[in-house]
């Protein structure tokens, strides 16, 4: 009896955390940017310019030219990741600041 009580209020503290946390989650969720679909998207948009510029291309090597997209994927993902990274650094800030625990 004790043990089925203790569950229940245990699950409804839960579902009220949930229900207080859930506008924050949201927040945190929605501006943080989804990197792997950003760096496919950036990457995709690089690889169009690339093909329709074929006849200047044509003159470099296409390793070569695989190689300057792989890279420019690459400093834009991991400019993405800093920009995150200092935005939930700066999220985590805000929330030592209220020191509502």
């Amino acid at each position: 009896m004790f043990k089925i009580m203790f569950n229940l209020m245990i699950n409804m503290i839960a579902t009220v955390i949930q229900i207080i946390v859930w506008p924050i989650n949201e927040i945190i969720s929605n501006t943080l940017p989804d990197i792997s679909s950003k760096v496919l998207e950036v990457t995709g948009v690089f690889s169009t310019i690339f093909s329709s510029m074929s006849w200047a291309l044509g003159l470099i090597p296409q390793p070569l030219l695989t190689t300057i997209i792989f890279i420019i994927g690459v400093e834009i993902a991991k400019h993405t990741i800093f920009r995150s990274t200092h935005l939930l650094i700066n999220v985590w800030n805000v929330f030592q600041k209220i020191k509502f625990w």
